[in-house]
This record gives C-alpha cells, sequence and structure tokens, in this order.
C-alpha cells in the first residue's frame, strides 16, 4: 500500500481537536496520557514497521473510543478517505474487546501504546488513582478492578515489541500482588 500524506495543517487540526478533547478529561486520560501515548506508539511504530504518520495521529485520537465522531472531524476537514479510514479503524480498535478486529499494524500498535500503561508499576498507580477517583470506586473496589484488568490487558498485547516491553514490568507486578495479599492479610 502506497503510504499517504497529510498536510501539516490537517495534521495540527487533528492535533487540535484531540488535544482539546484530553484537556476535558480526568487526570490519568488528559494530556499527560495523550502525550505518553504518542511516544509509545512512536517507539513501537518504529520497530513494528507502522506508518509513523497514521500511528501519530491514531494514538492522539484513540481516547474518544467513538469511531463516528472522529469519523465525522475527519470528513468535515476533508481527510483522504484512506487515511480517514485508517484512523477511525485505529479508534474503533482501542478497546480491549474489540482489539480482535484489527486489520493493520497500526491500530495494533496504537492499541498497545494505551494498554502498555496499564500494566507494571505505572500502570497499577494510574488505574488505582482512576478507579478510586473519577470512577468512584471503593479502595477494595479499586484493588480489584486493577488487579484484573492489568491482567487481561497484558494478554491482549498485539505486538512483539509491546509484549517484550511490558513483561518485566509485569513480572514485577505479579510479585508486588503477592507481597501486598500478605500484608493486608497480615500474614507475615
Amino acid at each position: 500500500m502506497k503510504a499517504l500524506k497529510l498536510t501539516k495543517k490537517k495534521s495540527k487540526q487533528i492535533e487540535k481537536f484531540a488535544l482539546n478533547y484530553y484537556k476535558k478529561l480526568d487526570q490519568t486520560h488528559g494530556l499527560e496520557h495523550a502525550k505518553r501515548t504518542v511516544k509509545l506508539a512512536e517507539y513501537l511504530a518504529k520497530k513494528e514497521g507502522a506508518e509513523l504518520q497514521i500511528v501519530r495521529l491514531g494514538a492522539l485520537l484513540h481516547q474518544f473510543h467513538n469511531g463516528k465522531v472522529v469519523e465525522r472531524f475527519l470528513r468535515k476537514i476533508k481527510v483522504d478517505k484512506e487515511i480517514k479510514n485508517q484512523l477511525v479503524h485505529c479508534v474503533e480498535c482501542s478497546w480491549s474487546t474489540n482489539i480482535h478486529k484489527a486489520k493493520t499494524i497500526e491500530a495494533k500498535v496504537v492499541y498497545d501504546a494505551d494498554k502498555l500503561q496499564v500494566i507494571g508499576p505505572f500502570g497499577i498507580i494510574r488505574e488505582i488513582s482512576c478507579d478510586s477517583g473519577p470512577r468512584k470506586m471503593s479502595f477494595r473496589e479499586a484493588i480489584k478492578h486493577t488487579r484484573a484488568t492489568s491482567q487481561r490487558l497484558y494478554n491482549t498485547l498485539q505486538t512483539k515489541t509491546a509484549k517484550k516491553l511490558a513483561k518485566d514490568p509485569y513480572q514485577f507486578i505479579l510479585k508486588f500482588w503477592k507481597i501486598f495479599d500478605k500484608w493486608d492479610k497480615a500474614k507475615l
């Protein structure tokens, strides 16, 4: 497939559209998350041979989790149909329940860039903060949800590079939960 390129103007319009959305989100899904997702996606794209522009913009748009909203915007600014379809595909595959529909390496890279942030020490802190904050879960619910989410998402990583990056942090977390359980049950 021939790589299509967006103009700088259209890229900037997409970036502005996405970043304005992130500004309205909670601190675990806000601008820092957007920047981190882009950096991870760019790294994975280089390692996996994915189209960098699609991955970068897909990473910025992933948090919408709604392909129709993104598609409407991309049509409005007259993005080429092939590029629009690729970006919408990245967004639609950004949920773990939809990743099995991913047909492109770009969608898989965007997915992994997002999900890597839920695995490992960083992921535990981020998930518990989100669960006990914006999601308003109790401490026990947040712990249970974080533990399950980390394991579930680790098992859905799509690229060799992401799996390699996640291996050590995930092993660390498994040890962490064993120690946590001992202390939680006061079985020292």
